[in-house]
Parts: C-alpha cells; sequence; structure tokens
C-alpha cells in the first residue's frame, strides 16, 4: 500500500513538473512570438525607409543629371555637382547598410519562426504527455481504490474469523 502511495505520489510530482514545462513553453512560445511581431515590425519599418532611400536616390540623380546638362551647357556649377554626388554616393551608402539591416531582421525573423514552431510542437506533445499521464493516473487511482477495497473486504473477513 506504501508503494503505491509511493507512486501515486510520484506520478503526482511527474504529473505536476510536466504541467510546469508545458506552461514555460507556451509563455516562451508567446514570447517568441511577441518578438517575431516586433522583428516584422521592424522589418517593415525598414521596407519603408528603404523605399524612402530609393525615392530620395532617384531625386538626387536626377538633379545630378539635370546639373550635368547645365555643365554641359556652359553653367559652372560644379560645387553643385559634386555637392549632389556625395549626397547620391552617401545615399547609396546608407541604402546599402539598410538592405544590409532589412536582410539581417528578415534573416532573424525567419529563424524566430522556426524557433516558435520548435516550441509550438513540443508544447502540444508536452500537453500529450499529460494528457497520458493523467489517464496514468487514473488507472492507478482506480487500481488503488480496487486494492484498498479488497484489503479492507479481507481485512473485515479476516475479524469476522
Amino acid at each position: 500500500m506504501d508503494k503505491i502511495k509511493e507512486k501515486l505520489e510520484k506520478l503526482r510530482i511527474e504529473s505536476e513538473s510536466n504541467n510546469t514545462r508545458a506552461l514555460k513553453a507556451e509563455e516562451e512560445i508567446k514570447q517568441l512570438k511577441s518578438d517575431l511581431a516586433k522583428r516584422e515590425t521592424d522589418v517593415q519599418n525598414l521596407n519603408n525607409k528603404v523605399t524612402l532611400l530609393t525615392m530620395d536616390l532617384e531625386r538626387a540623380e536626377k538633379r545630378v543629371d539635370e546639373v550635368k546638362l547645365k555643365k554641359v551647357e556652359g553653367d559652372s556649377h560644379e560645387s553643385t555637382i559634386e555637392t549632389l554626388q556625395r549626397k547620391v554616393a552617401l545615399l547609396e551608402t546608407q541604402l546599402e547598410d539598410k538592405e544590409k539591416s532589412r536582410k539581417e531582421a528578415v534573416e532573424k525573423a525567419r529563424a524566430l519562426e522556426l524557433h516558435a514552431e520548435q516550441f509550438e510542437r513540443k508544447a502540444k506533445q508536452l500537453d500529450s504527455d499529460k494528457l497520458e499521464l493523467e489517464k496514468k493516473l487514473e488507472e492507478v487511482t482506480a487500481k488503488y481504490t480496487a486494492v484498498k477495497q479488497e484489503l479492507e473486504e479481507t481485512l473485515k473477513g479476516l475479524e469476522d474469523l
């Protein structure tokens, strides 16, 4: 009877441990989903910045072309052209940097998605383990009750003798 109690206690402790692990996994999933949403927002913001920088670059290139035309026509605005070329070079560098950042953010978002999927599978597995343990606990409890009743009947029969 003590062994049964010990087994029941072990099953209860194991069940609590699995419940705790499942809750922890669910919290991790929530955190990862939150991080993923933040990363996706960051990626969207970076995409918007890239679009704006691309438009700025196109405008700057148009300005450079206009300045070149003026120079060809004899207008001596070399300093303006140089300034615009520096701006174009700067914008191109910024665009490249933003593109690198966006790519990194996309890669991180993909990695986070994979982690989230893994944790979701892990949570499902823990849930199924939990259900199995609960079924086992019910079976052991039923057996325990049957054995207890049989023991009580036997003891009662012995007392009657």
